[in-house]
């Protein structure tokens, strides 16, 4: 885990009362509203990509994934990686779009 988050969440759970310890930040972060949900990549039973919350003003993203069926990605072998969490920005980026004109 990105020290710098570490010691940024480490300050959040004391502020609430809460733990300090590796396993109470990364469910600070797993448990924090999710702002963006980047590209999805599809693989045989799940599909990863990056989550981004938001936890006392700072961004931090890490690697996750998702199912369509009954079972979660751990039960079909996806294992959380701490070493994914990182400090991320947001970059605007333009798009541009082609419609039809309509006669």
């Amino acid at each position: 885990m990105n020290e710098k988050v570490r010691k940024h969440v480490a300050a959040f759970n004391e502020t609430q009362g809460w733990e300090t310890s590796d396993e109470s930040i990364i469910d600070t972060i797993r448990e924090a509203k999710e702002v963006f949900q980047g590209k999805s990549y599809p693989r045989r039973w799940w599909s990863e990509h990056l989550s981004v919350v938001e936890v006392n003003g700072m961004l931090i993203g890490f690697d996750d994934a998702s199912t369509t069926g009954d079972d979660s990605p751990r039960d079909k072998g996806w294992e959380f990686d701490p070493d994914s969490i990182c400090e991320v920005r947001s970059r605007e980026v333009t798009t541009t779009v082609y419609e039809r004109v309509k006669d």
